[in-house]
């Protein structure tokens, strides 16, 4: 009984001392960008890699993969421990938030790179904000919705080489990601569109580059008029 009590006041104290892994782990947690709506952070891990305790987003996310990564294990603070499976360069997961605290141990001798971008808008629908999505095997001419969920839709458009592509938004904002097809999966710049505006998208160089389109269609938390 002592020692189950004692675990419970461990997983509490840790719990309490803990922070977010860009204000204690800022070499493995560097936010790109931020404001009222999402919240981009470049997350690495590095070749087995440990780190300590640190608090998980609350926020719903999607898991962007930059690199061919190995298996990576979570041990949360208080409850199992998880290990998410070897991820393909290109492909995205999304999850909704949870309030935990875990460890990270990257099991694989490369790197697991990804950006994580986190929705500070209106949940809706938790329970069906999940799954995988892989990145297309060839380009198209045409955008590729992978996922039209009631809080955000996720799609993926392709720029060729030397080519132009013009967009627009609604009256709802939205991110966009470049993934260079080059050697090596490099995030591009993050683009903020707001509501009712367009952009021209070009690509000078000589593969393709693929954009993940966030569309967000719930409001930001707390907020009552912002793009």
């Amino acid at each position: 009984m002592r020692a189950i009590c004692a675990v419970a006041v461990l997983a509490i104290t840790v719990g309490v001392s803990a922070q977010e892994g860009t204000v204690t782990l800022r070499r493995n947690y560097q936010v790109q960008f931020e404001n009222a709506w999402v919240k981009v952070t470049a997350v690495r891990y590095g070749p087995n890699e440990k780190l300590p305790g640190h608090t998980h987003t609350p926020n719903p996310s999607a898991y962007v993969y930059l690199n061919d990564g190995g298996p990576v294990i979570f041990r949360h603070v208080g409850g199992p421990a998880a290990t998410r499976a070897a991820t393909r360069a290109g492909a995205f997961r999304v999850y909704r938030g949870l309030e935990e605290v875990h460890e990270v141990e990257n099991t694989s001798s490369i790197p697991s790179e990804f950006l994580r971008v986190e929705l500070k808008t209106e949940g809706r629908d938790p329970a069906t904000f999940r799954g995988k999505f892989l990145r297309p095997a060839a380009p198209s001419k045409d955008a590729v919705v992978h996922l039209d969920h009631p809080q955000v839709r996720i799609s993926r458009l392709w720029v060729s080489p030397g080519q132009r592509l013009e967009i627009e938004t609604a009256d709802e904002p939205a991110l966009l990601i470049a993934l260079s097809s080059a050697a090596g999966l490099n995030a591009g710049p993050h683009q903020w569109l707001p509501a009712r505006r367009s952009s021209d998208l070009s690509n000078p160089g000589p593969s393709p580059i693929d954009f993940l389109r966030f569309d967000l269609k719930t409001r930001p938390t707390g907020v009552t008029d912002q793009n």
